[in-house]
């Protein structure tokens, strides 16, 4: 995962992860964040109150320290074990199609030694089973059956980072194919 980039769509689209945050103290004008029923009655936020916006909003407001961040659902201590006991079979993408990398931002900014870690060791271990997914080069690719479903269910767990991981291992085989064609001495 590349820093930061303003530009990046896929930054703008992973940042729309809506997240929970708590007023620290009253916030002026703050009550357009309430959901519409109620932010049409109230313009200030409540200190205490709880509303959830997207994490690009609650990263600006946890730096400034006006509001508090609750963990994300998706990345609680439940997770964490899932993600940690299999993370091959963990339904990342259904979850967030920008999980790591939401999940990084969001290790960081709540200085979470422990989310990082299990985000990191998580990412590396689905990234050994998307290499063992997209194979070898020159060997036959691998059966799947029910008798190892772990890689049969696997590549429908992939997250968007994940996916352009294994599309381009497997643009890569197909580039080296083709060069390697081109000695008449060896072929695959």
């Amino acid at each position: 995962m590349p820093a930061f980039d303003y530009w990046d769509i896929d930054e703008i689209l992973a940042e729309q992860q809506e997240v929970v945050i708590k007023a620290s103290h009253d916030i002026v004008g703050g009550g357009i964040l309430y959901p519409s029923s109620v932010g049409s009655k109230q313009k200030d936020l409540r200190e205490g109150a709880k509303v959830t916006v997207p994490y690009w909003l609650a990263q600006g407001l946890v730096r400034r320290h006006t509001v508090d961040m609750d963990m994300p659902i998706i990345y609680n201590h439940t997770a964490q074990e899932d993600l940690q006991s299999d993370p091959t079979v963990c339904r990342l993408g259904d979850k967030s199609q920008h999980y790591f990398e939401v999940g990084l931002k969001v290790a960081s900014l709540l200085r979470d030694p422990g989310l990082l870690e299990v985000m990191v060791d998580g990412l590396k271990s689905r990234w050994v089973e998307i290499v063992n997914l997209v194979g070898k080069l020159g060997v036959a690719r691998n059966v799947y059956s029910t008798l190892n479903p772990t890689s049969t269910i696997f590549s429908q767990t992939l997250t968007s980072l994940e996916q352009d991981m294994y599309s381009g291992g497997r643009e890569a085989e197909v580039h080296f194919k083709q060069w390697s064609e081109g000695f008449g001495a060896y072929q695959m």
